[in-house]
């Protein structure tokens, strides 16, 4: 139970996680489609995506803010530059996820517990 109110503490942050873990299977699921593409091709990507991820779900658990405020800054940034980089496949998707982080940012809680 005490892991559902640490998730609904910060819920932007949260959404932010559940965007980019889905954002990953979506580029994941086309990589796997669209066939052709060697592991060591899409690695790199895919392991940006997951650190953005990781990075944004680490925000939800983490109990201070400034630990929390600086995290959803990276996340924000990578999610930004990943959507630049792909605006013609996948990119709209990052960017709304990256639009999230910084809602996330920006209504971030003031207390910590």
């Amino acid at each position: 139970m005490a892991e559902t109110s640490e998730l609904m503490k910060r819920p932007w942050a949260t959404a932010t996680a559940v965007l980019g873990f889905a954002m990953l299977a979506v580029y994941l699921a086309l990589i796997v489609s669209q066939g052709g593409d060697s592991v060591f091709e899409i690695l790199p990507w895919a392991l940006l995506m997951a650190t953005a991820a990781v990075i944004s779900f680490a925000a939800v658990l983490v109990r201070e803010r400034r630990i929390a405020r600086k995290l959803l800054i990276g996340a924000a940034l990578l999610y930004g530059v990943i959507g630049a980089v792909a605006i013609l496949s996948i990119g709209f998707g990052f960017l709304l996820t990256a639009a999230a982080a910084v809602i996330a940012l920006i209504r971030l809680p003031s207390e910590t517990r």
